[in-house]
Order: structure tokens, then C-alpha cells, then sequence
């Protein structure tokens, strides 16, 4: 038998609720998602302000972090560092859009954030933000 950790509701509320505080604090609206070990959504939160497909972006930064257990910042690095591209992993869902971080407990992928809605560093920030909201220690880009 598989035992497998995984994020939950507890953990993604109560990182939403601190982001979201935060960006309104900043004056952003913004998108931002939690998804499982598995890449899957938990919770989502689009900010009044905050286009639609800004959520779907942040959702495929979160899936994309999960699915390949890094940040998308240094998916998009490695990729380029090995002259491939998104279409070789033959996955429609795989974004190398920074702001997708990886959520990981004592060495293991227990899921991933994505932000979205700011300037590239904005949204790493935030990311990072959720990630310790959510108490844990995000992964160095």
C-alpha cells in the first residue's frame, strides 16, 4: 500500500484567506490556486478585478509545479537549458509562467500554489507568500 501526503482544505484556506488579505492590502486583485500532490484543485480564489483567465493561469502554474514537483521558474530554465519546449511534454496544461511554486514536507511533493494577476516578480512574491501562509517553506527558484 501507497501512503501519499497531500495538501488540504484546512491548508488552502487558510493560505487564500492570508494572500488575498494581503494583495487587498496592496491594492491588487489577483488569482490564486491550491492544488493537491496530484496537481489537482483544491480551492481557488479570483479577486473582484481579476480577469478569469488570470485564474486559469494560476491554476495551470499550480499544476504544472505539483505534476513536475519544482516551480515553474525553474521548469522554464530547464527547459531551456535543454532546447525543449512545452509541446514535448504533450501536456495542454504545462506552463512555464513564473508563479507556480511547489509545496513540499520533509523532501516530498504535497502539492502547489499558483499566482497570477502582477508583474512576473509579483507574482513569485505572492506565490511565496502563499506558500508560508500555508506553513511551509517555499522551494528556492
Amino acid at each position: 500500500m501507497i501512503k501519499l501526503e497531500s495538501l488540504g482544505l484546512p491548508e488552502a484556506q487558510q493560505g487564500l484567506g492570508a494572500v488575498v488579505a494581503e494583495a487587498e492590502r496592496r491594492r491588487r486583485p489577483m488569482s490564486f490556486a491550491v492544488v493537491d500532490c496530484h496537481g489537482e484543485l483544491i480551492a481557488a480564489a479570483r479577486m473582484d478585478g481579476s480577469h478569469a483567465r488570470v485564474l486559469k493561469h494560476a491554476m495551470r502554474k499550480a499544476y504544472t509545479a505539483a505534476v513536475y514537483g519544482r516551480n515553474t521558474l525553474i521548469f522554464k530554465r530547464q527547459l531551456a537549458e535543454s532546447d525543449r519546449s512545452l509541446d514535448d511534454w504533450g501536456d495542454p496544461n504545462v506552463t512555464t509562467l513564473q508563479g507556480g511554486l511547489v509545496v513540499k514536507a520533509d523532501g516530498k511533493v504535497v502539492g502547489a500554489v499558483g499566482s497570477g494577476g502582477g508583474t512576473l516578480e509579483v507574482d513569485e512574491e505572492m506565490g511565496r507568500f502563499l506558500v508560508r501562509a500555508m506553513g511551509f517553506e517555499p522551494e528556492e527558484a
